[in-house]
């Protein structure tokens, strides 16, 4: 909902004039000839989405406000991996498409990407983007998709169990052995309370656990010689499937019941029974969790050795532009994906967000990375403002943020690969004795035979 709110924006005068296709005045009455009727097709919210498709609503009367000559029809179809091409052999995808940063390399392979280079040249914020969350779609240096939302992993502390335990807080240069540490010392397994709780129970494992992989100097894929193979069964793999072993078997860290969700873990640390999860959902936490500010704190993924990267996931949803599309359909998608970005309304958006927040008691996270640059002049302004909310407002803390380095996520069949994954990861936390190489080379030959071996790179 802070997405939405802070999204719906009208255009400045300046983008007007930049995104609008003019005409040259006819030489009878010297007024500018209409343009080209244009057809869209919008990807639309599913019906139960009411506060979605209020926001879109809105959104589609502000740009057609500003290009009457453009028809919007609505499609409530959504991402999937299993219907894309389907919908695309039918011609009945829509006009762009919000696709999770997984998919960039598997959607060019098939030709389903527009090459966004040619409208962000005549884009007048086609520098201010966050190169950290446009990288997963920049692909040989041209530029695929706007970045819609984004993360880089990070951890979410609860203070207040570390506390009870006199436990020291760690800092934001930890380590695997700081994080191990602090994981089994907060531990309560008597009261029901983990000292690090993570998803093990869909494809969100596999998603956890790749953080430590990349943290390890590891990487899921390796695309040689137009052949993907998995990589995960590495030495760098090993060691961090050998880390959640540890975790599990001798540091008694994790919850009891370890088959856990996305919710499930969220609901966990709410309940004050996990003092340490991944992300940084502080807003879930507080505003509806009842959990206090002074309570969280937000690091880092910890580096496996001293003075090494802190090296995560980086993630998040994006919009690309249907190749099938007309030229004229192409641009008219691109200006209404960048419609409501990098404008001075949209920070009005956002004043009534915090006002909201402010009114409530609530908070708003902040220094989380963003679609635009700190540095350009709307982050700068976008800063300026959340600095007038100083009681609801929780910060990254900059070091924090300045430590995270994110690496895109797997680039063929990342969902597929993250449930692979968590086959491992489930057998690792069910089995003491489990042989973690063995299990690793297992699940990469099945899914190389199975799924990678029909991925062509082009």
């Amino acid at each position: 909902m802070v997405v939405v709110s802070a999204c719906g924006s009208s255009t400045s005068n300046s983008s007007s004039k930049k995104n609008t296709a003019t005409s040259e005045p006819t030489a009878s009455t010297n007024e500018p000839a209409k343009a080209a009727p244009i057809t869209m097709t919008v990807q639309y919210p599913k019906s139960d989405n009411l506060a979605g498709i209020e926001f879109t609503d809105k959104k589609v009367a502000r740009f057609q406000e500003q290009y009457p000559n453009v028809t919007v029809k609505k499609n409530d179809w959504q991402y999937s991996p299993n219907e894309i091409g389907i919908k695309m052999a039918a011609h009945q995808a829509p006009s762009f498409i919000r696709v999770p940063a997984t998919e960039g390399k598997v959607l060019l392979e098939h030709q389903w990407l527009t090459d966004l280079t040619p409208f962000m040249e005549k884009y007048e914020h086609a520098n201010d983007f966050n190169e950290k969350l446009v990288s997963p779609f920049m692909i040989d240096g041209k530029m695929y998709a706007i970045p819609a939302n984004g993360y880089i992993m990070a951890v979410m502390i609860n203070k207040k169990l570390f506390d009870e335990k006199n436990v020291p807080l760690p800092t934001p240069d930890w380590t695997w052995d700081d994080f191990y540490a602090a994981a089994k010392a907060t531990a309560d397994p008597a009261k029901g309370i983990a000292g690090f709780a993570m998803m093990a129970k869909g494809n969100e494992g596999g998603w956890n656990w790749t953080n430590f992989l990349y943290g390890a100097g590891g990487t899921t894929q390796n695309a040689t010689d137009g052949k993907v193979t998995s990589a995960f069964n590495s030495e760098e793999g090993v060691k961090a499937m050998e880390f959640m072993k540890k975790l599990r078997w001798e540091g008694d860290a994790l919850p009891q019941n370890w088959a856990l969700n996305f919710g499930d873990v969220y609901n966990l640390f709410k309940q004050g029974r996990a003092a340490m999860v991944l992300g940084d959902r502080i807003e879930d936490a507080i505003n509806n969790g009842g959990m206090k500010k002074e309570d969280l704190i937000i690091l880092p993924i910890p580096s496996m050795e001293k003075g090494g990267d802190h090296t995560c996931v980086l993630g998040g949803n994006y919009d690309v532009i249907n190749p099938q599309e007309t030229p004229e359909v192409q641009q008219m998608a691109f200006n209404y994906v960048t419609f409501d970005l990098f404008k001075d309304s949209e920070l009005d958006a956002m004043k009534l967000v915090l006002e909201d927040r402010k009114a409530k008691g609530q908070v708003y996270l902040y220094g989380a990375p963003a679609y635009y640059k700190a540095d350009s002049e709307y982050g700068k302004k976008f800063e300026a403002l959340v600095n007038q909310y100083p009681d609801n407002v929780f910060r990254y803390d900059p070091e924090v943020s300045k430590l995270m380095v994110g690496v895109p996520e797997p680039s063929y069949n990342g969902q597929e690969c993250y449930a692979a994954l968590t086959n491992v990861l489930q057998e690792v936390f069910s089995n003491k004795d489990a042989d973690v190489k063995a299990l690793l080379d297992a699940a990469a030959k099945k899914f190389d035979q199975e799924v990678l071996s029909k991925v062509v790179v082009k």
